[in-house]
């Protein structure tokens, strides 16, 4: 009866927990333990890198020379870029040096067709005057042109001014340009050289023939009509001769 009472109460009654006893290390020995599973960690880890290449069935000096030699291919392909990029930029300027030059010489070529063709002009000129044996009395004036220049409102003319009869002194004068403009319906005048005096321009000396070349400007917006070519005497300014002439 005592032993089904105990029963009764340990089953309805406040029972206690059960306790487990173990025992336990100090803390610097687990401190130590964990210490040293730590380097054996990083000891695996340390042997696995470095042993990598056998695993992996490739040698680690074969891959060291492998980058030291990508490393200078690297190094020598840019500098022949490099070279490359100056060798090209060289060579575009010496063509842009070559472009220059063939259209000045284009240019020049053009003058020198055209001063070829004035000087026919003026030798088949000078041929008909001698082969006639006689050449007129006084200033004569032949092939005479009047022509617009590159610049913007720059007329360019040229002619050839002759001496006729005895020639017993060279002719001493000025050619003078007296140009006819229109300007918004307005008629106007310009001279060149506008001053009688001005300096030595259009003076001419000979005793046979001389070319004469020569530019002008008119004002901006106005338009050339025509032109008076006129042979001034020097001293004196008498006019010789004149010539209207269309620019062309």
């Amino acid at each position: 009866m005592r032993s089904i009472g105990r029963r009764i109460r340990s089953s309805f009654g406040i029972g206690s927990s059960r306790m487990a006893i173990r025992s336990q290390l100090a803390w610097y020995w687990r401190w130590t333990l964990n210490v040293l599973m730590m380097a054996v960690v990083a000891t695996v880890v340390w042997w696995l890198v470095q042993n990598s290449y056998r695993i992996t069935g490739s040698d680690i000096e074969e891959v060291r020379q492998r980058i030291t030699r990508l490393t200078e291919e690297d190094k020598t392909l840019h500098h022949d870029l490099e070279t490359t990029k100056a060798s090209l930029v060289e060579r575009d300027r010496q063509l842009q040096i070559e472009k220059a030059a063939q259209t000045e010489l284009a240019r020049t070529v053009a003058q020198l067709q055209d001063e070829n063709a004035s000087l026919k002009e003026d030798l088949g000129f000078l041929r008909n005057i001698m082969s006639s044996g006689a050449t007129p009395e006084g200033i004569a004036l032949s092939n005479l042109k009047l022509e617009r220049d590159v610049k913007p409102n720059e007329f360019r003319y040229r002619m050839l001014l002759t001496q006729g009869g005895q020639r017993k002194q060279d002719f001493k004068g000025r050619v003078q340009i007296v140009a006819r403009l229109d300007k918004d319906g307005v008629a106007s005048t310009a001279t060149f050289p506008d001053s009688p005096n001005a300096d030595t321009a259009g003076v001419v000396e000979f005793r046979f023939y001389q070319k004469v070349e020569g530019r002008f400007i008119i004002p901006d917006g106005s338009t050339l009509k025509s032109a008076e070519v006129r042979v001034l005497a020097l001293p004196g300014g008498q006019v010789k001769l004149s010539r209207t002439i269309n620019p062309t």
